[in-house]
C-alpha cells in the first residue's frame, strides 16, 4: 500500500508541462486557445541514457512493434478498449514490463519496474536530468512499517516530459543507502490521465511473482472510476492523440468518433462531457462540417457558457459558417472572460478587418503587447505587424 508523506502534494503540475507548460490535457482536459495543436514552450530537462522500453518507441503500432519481435515473450490481456503486453524478465535486472496500445494499435504507455532496484550510478545522464527536476509526489513504499515503528522505505516520483510525451521515475530512498530507480513510465500526453493512481498496481510486482489477471481491464482503471468511465477516458485521449496529431499525422475523422463514443460512454465529470463536445466541434470544423461544428460548440457552451476557449473556438465556425457579427461577439465575450487571451484577440482583429479596420488595428497592437517575447508567437506577432502596415497604408 502506498502512503503519502504529509508533506506531500497529491497531484502537483507536472514540471515542464506544469512549471514550463502551465497545465496540460488538459490539466487533463484544458482546452486549447486555438483549433490547432498547442505550442511548443520551453521543455524541461528530460535527457536519459537509461535504456527503458517505451522512451523511443511510443506511437510505433502494434504489427511494427510485433514483427520487431519486441513483444516475444509477453502476455496479452485487455487494457479496456485496447491491449496490454506484460513479461517478467529475470535478466539482466530482473524486471516487469508492460507495454499498452489503444484501440487503433498504438503504443501510448510503457512501464518498466526494476525488481530490485536499480543503482542510477551507471546512468549519469538520467541522474543529472533528476537532479533538476522538482519532486513531484513523495510517498511510502509500505505504511504498515510505520505501525511497526520502523524506517520505511520511502519514493519520490519525479515528473518530465518532451513534446508530446511525459515520462516518470520513481526513485527508492534508503536509510544509509544510495537511492535507486524502481520504475520508469513513459506515456504519450492524452493517456496521462489514465495512468492517475496507478504506482501501486505497478510497484507491487516489486515483490510478485504471479502474472497479471488475463483479460482484466479493471486492474488499469484510474481508482474510483467505473469500467465505462475508463473506456470513455480511453476514448477522450484516442480523440486527443488523432485531433492534435501527437505522433505526426492529425486523423480529425478518427477523433470525431473517439469523442462520440467518449460521450456515449460516460466521462467522470460534467465539465469532461463539455469539453468532448467542443473537441467534437474542433474536429467536424476540421472536416469541413461546419453547421455540426457550430451545433457541437453550442451544446458544450450549454454546459460551460464561461470558457473562453470555447467561445473562442465558436468564433472560429462562424468566421467559417459567414456570420460576421455573431463571430465578433463570441470572441468579444471571451476576452471580457480573459482578456489576456492571445489568439482570441488576434482572431477578433482578423474580424474587423472587414468592418472596422481602425479597430482591427488596435486588436493587432494589443495582441503584440500580449505576446512580447514569447518566441512560439514569433510567426503570428510579424504577421500581425505586416497587417497593421497594409490597413495603415490603404488609410494614407
Amino acid at each position: 500500500m502506498l502512503a503519502h508523506l504529509p508533506s506531500s502534494q497529491s497531484h502537483p503540475p507536472k514540471l515542464g508541462k506544469a512549471w514550463w507548460i502551465i497545465s496540460i490535457f488538459l490539466s487533463a482536459f484544458a482546452l486549447n486557445q486555438c483549433t490547432s495543436s498547442p505550442p511548443r514552450p520551453e521543455l524541461p530537462p528530460s535527457q536519459s541514457d537509461l535504456g527503458a522500453i517505451g522512451r523511443d518507441n511510443l506511437c510505433q503500432t502494434k504489427s511494427t512493434t510485433q514483427s520487431m519481435s519486441s513483444t516475444a515473450g509477453f502476455q496479452e490481456a485487455l487494457w479496456g478498449g485496447g491491449t496490454e503486453y506484460y513479461q517478467h524478465s529475470r535478466s539482466p535486472n530482473d524486471q516487469h514490463e508492460w507495454l499498452m496500445f489503444n484501440e487503433d494499435g498504438i503504443l501510448v504507455g510503457a512501464v518498466t519496474v526494476y525488481t530490485h532496484g536499480l543503482s542510477l550510478d551507471s546512468y549519469p545522464l538520467l541522474r543529472q536530468t533528476l537532479s533538476q527536476l522538482p519532486p513531484s509526489k513523495e510517498f511510502f513504499f509500505n505504511s504498515s512499517q510505520l505501525l511497526r515503528e520502523r524506517d520505511p522505505d520511502s519514493a519520490i516520483l519525479y515528473r518530465t516530459g518532451e513534446a508530446t510525451t511525459t515520462h516518470q521515475y520513481v526513485i527508492r530512498k534508503r536509510k544509509n543507502q544510495d537511492d535507486q530507480l524502481v520504475m520508469a513510465i513513459f506515456l504519450l500526453d492524452p493517456y496521462e490521465r489514465l495512468f492517475e493512481g496507478q504506482h501501486q498496481r505497478f510497484l507491487s510486482y516489486m515483490d510478485a511473482e504471479v502474472p497479471p489477471v488475463s483479460g482484466s481491464s479493471q486492474t488499469s482503471e484510474p481508482k474510483g472510476s467505473s469500467t465505462d468511465e475508463f473506456l470513455g477516458l480511453q476514448q477522450f485521449a484516442r480523440g486527443e492523440l488523432s485531433l492534435f496529431g501527437s505522433c505526426g499525422t492529425k486523423h480529425p475523422d478518427i477523433a470525431l468518433e473517439a469523442y462520440r463514443q467518449a460521450i456515449r460512454l460516460g466521462l467522470p465529470e460534467n465539465g469532461h462531457h463539455a469539453e468532448a463536445l467542443h473537441r467534437m466541434g474542433l474536429a467536424q470544423k476540421s472536416l469541413g462540417k461546419f453547421d455540426e461544428a457550430k451545433n457541437s460548440i453550442e451544446q458544450a457552451l450549454s454546459l460551460q457558457p464561461y470558457s473562453a476557449t470555447m467561445l473562442n473556438s465558436y468564433g472560429t465556425v462562424l468566421i467559417e459558417l459567414k456570420q460576421l457579427q455573431q463571430a465578433i461577439h463570441a470572441y468579444e465575450q471571451a476576452l471580457a472572460l480573459q482578456p489576456d487571451y492571445a489568439h482570441a484577440r488576434f482572431n477578433l482583429a482578423e474580424a474587423f478587418e472587414l468592418v472596422n479596420p481602425k479597430r482591427a488595428v488596435q486588436e493587432y497592437e494589443t495582441f503584440l503587447i500580449l505576446v512580447e517575447g514569447n518566441p512560439q508567437e514569433s510567426s503570428k506577432a510579424q504577421l500581425a505587424k505586416q497587417k497593421i502596415e497594409s490597413i495603415q497604408k490603404g488609410h494614407r
